[in-house]
């Protein structure tokens, strides 16, 4: 069983590589009436994956990399931005949505998107898996300002999980509201997700069900940041996550990142860790080693699979895999 999880659609990410083709996006023009905007990266990484039974697994990819354009018109109503963005890799689509006065249309971040929890890690998934969803959606949603680095946001989102796997066959879509803040330092969010599952005892009815996240991040002495993160679906399982970040240098920055997932089912609980390196050259090229280990519940006879809920792939105990990869944002 491959520690690797393959996700169609909608890729779970790390914060750093969420923003990173975002915050490196060149300038290419920008005048009094729009600004127009290109960035993106190209990573690649090797992988090994070495399971507690079988062989190692040998790949190489090319990771997250990723191309995206933004586009600003200012007008006396106020700016319009459209951005869109496409994986390299597999030529899937992230993001296509338009953002006009807290207004966001199209396809973009989920409200529940709990990015304010998330531990860089190499590996693409990382804890977003379970307990700090990093998912896209379709939706139609609305920010509101409460001042003060504080925000309430509203959204009817495309029904799925945070594989991007499709909802049932139920006309209501997910409803989100989430809240985010900044307090002396601190980032802070908090989501609620309604869904609704297909109904075991009818195929044609369906039933509500409730997620929910939360999260802390913590600078402390500009070195150091410690996250925390809670997931919890009232449909199926609990999982939290903690990750610490220190910053040996201006250049050098090292990861550790632990997830626990825990499952009402038989022999589905789990917990990860991953523990990273990072090397930032002055040139902007950086170079990165990972680690990641499982340690799992096995069922009667051993080797059983530990099911990720949103990947529908499975981690073993005792699974191991490194990563190298380097990485060129512009």
């Amino acid at each position: 069983m491959k520690l690797r999880h393959k996700i169609a659609g909608t890729l779970a990410l790390p914060l750093a590589l969420a923003i990173a083709s975002t915050a490196n996006a060149a300038t290419v023009y920008d005048d009094e009436k729009q600004t127009l905007k290109i960035g993106g990266f190209v990573a690649a990484q090797a992988y090994w994956e070495m399971p507690d039974a079988g062989e190692v697994n040998y790949g190489m990819d090319l990771g997250t990399s990723r191309l995206n354009v933004t586009h600003t018109s200012k007008t006396s109503a106020g700016d319009i931005t459209f951005m869109y963005e496409q994986n390299i890799a597999n030529n899937t689509l992230r993001h296509a949505v338009i953002m006009y006065d807290g207004w966001v249309a199209g396809q973009t971040w989920s409200m529940f998107a709990n990015l304010n929890g998330l531990g860089e890690t190499l590996d693409a998934n990382g804890n977003a898996i379970t307990s700090s969803w990093a998912s896209r959606r379709a939706m139609l949603g609305k920010n509101f300002s409460l001042g003060e680095g504080m925000s309430v946001g509203v959204a009817f989102e495309e029904k799925g999980d945070n594989a991007g796997n499709p909802g049932n066959a139920s006309p209501m879509p997910d409803l989100t509201a989430n809240f985010k803040a900044k307090v002396g330092g601190v980032g802070l969010f908090a989501a609620a997700q309604l869904y609704q599952v297909n109904d075991a005892t009818d195929p044609k009815a369906s039933e509500g069900k409730a997620r929910f996240t939360a999260s802390a991040a913590v600078p402390i002495a500009d070195v150091v940041t410690v996250k925390a993160a809670l997931t919890s679906d009232t449909d199926k399982y609990n999982a939290v996550s903690v990750s610490g970040q220190f910053k040996i240098t201006d250049q050098v920055r090292t990861n550790l990142v632990v997830e626990s997932y825990m499952d009402d089912g038989k022999d589905k609980d789990y917990t990860q860790v991953w523990v990273n390196a990072i090397y930032r050259m002055q040139s902007g090229l950086e170079w990165g080693a990972e680690v990641q280990m499982v340690s799992g519940d096995t069922a009667t006879g051993g080797g059983a699979a530990v099911v990720s809920p949103a990947a529908g792939a499975g981690v073993v105990d005792g699974d191991m895999a490194f990563r190298l990869q380097a990485k060129y944002a512009f």
